[in-house]
């Protein structure tokens, strides 16, 4: 059923204005602040009344029509005002009078519900907030893949020397965690969140953190891994540096 009734407006569209009455017809006038001497709109019941172009303006009398369950609305007054109500009241749904929209205001509709009808609210997955919370800018896509973000790892941190070796840490542990738990990038972004937090638990209580030391792996080592040398063994002497055989005493 319509609502004719002045004053009938959304709770929301209440909240934005300074409610009042107009000095000389008495009718149900809001405001935009409360020093302003204009109102932004006044209600008649029949009719809302304006004399601002305002965007924002436009949209709360479409939610009040909305509100009032006027299904066909009348728009006079210039040709911006009505192309912008017959904009937002089409989008609403609502039959618009009084203006005759042209090609580009027909594309100009569609594209913006094509916009909206891509607007969408869900609930997000466990195994997401546990990403999401790691804050290493790991993202998980369908086939496991993992991608990071420019300075993901630094955060939110400073640039303190502090700070700086905290983050040369994390860089060495993720890239070991990584290498570890490929496979895995939600056990990944737990771990890390693990130790991101025991690294600021340090640093507020004021302890110096060392810089990590990464020493470059030589092709030799990599190599005699493949070859599968036991590691205790003492290395291979390199060619042209024979140690030297001891001499023996010539006993007299």
């Amino acid at each position: 059923m319509h609502s004719l009734e002045a004053g009938d407006v959304p709770e929301s569209v209440r909240k934005r204005y300074y409610a009042d009455k107009a000095k000389w017809s008495g009718e149900p006038a809001f405001f935009t602040t409360a020093q302003a001497k204009d109102p932004a709109f006044r209600d008649q019941g029949r009719r809302l009344v304006t004399a601002t172009e305002s965007q924002e303006v436009v949209k709360d009398l479409v939610a009040i029509a909305q509100h009032r369950n006027w299904d066909r609305i009348h728009v006079t007054g210039s040709e911006e005002f009505r192309r912008s109500v017959w904009i937002e009241a089409s989008q609403k749904g609502l039959e618009v009078r009084g203006y005759k929209p042209n090609d580009r205001d027909l594309q100009e509709l569609d594209r913006l519900r094509g916009e909206t009808s891509r607007n969408t609210i869900a609930p997000m997955a466990a195994r997401d907030v546990d990403v999401a919370r790691g804050s290493s800018g790991i993202s998980r896509q369908s086939h496991g893949s993992v991608l990071e973000g420019p300075d993901a790892r630094r955060g939110d941190r400073g640039n303190t020397p502090n700070d700086r070796a905290a983050d040369s840490q994390m860089r060495v542990m993720e890239a070991v965690i990584r290498r570890t738990l490929f496979d895995n990038p939600e056990a990944v972004a737990r771990v890390m969140t693990v130790a991101r937090t025991q690294l600021d638990a340090h640093i507020a209580a004021g302890r110096n953190i060392r810089p990590a030391m990464v020493r470059d792996a030589a092709p030799s080592i990599r190599q005699d891994v493949v070859r599968g040398r036991d590691p205790a063994m003492p290395p291979n002497p390199r060619p042209g540096r024979e140690p030297k055989p001891q001499e023996r005493s010539r006993s007299r």
